[in-house]
């Protein structure tokens, strides 16, 4: 479904997909605040076959300075 994890809680482990995220993890060594962005955007792209589905996160960090940088996408 083009993510990487779903997020969700313990507690109710027999819905599988009410309440409940996706998430879409990426990393860079280093990179500028638009390059980061850059990366967000293609990940943001990446989850949209998904987005009827659940919530979506995507998280990117840039490991030079650090940074990070993480965007929830709701279902439209």
């Amino acid at each position: 479904m083009g993510f990487d994890f779903w997020l969700g809680s313990l507690e109710d482990p027999g819905t599988l997909f009410q309440r409940k995220a996706r998430l879409e993890v990426s990393g860079i060594r280093k990179g500028s605040d638009s390059i980061i962005q850059a990366r967000v955007n293609i990940k943001l792209e990446q989850i949209r076959p998904s987005d009827d589905v659940a919530p979506g996160y995507v998280s990117v960090v840039e490991f030079g300075t650090p940074k990070a940088r993480i965007v929830k996408k709701c279902r439209p």
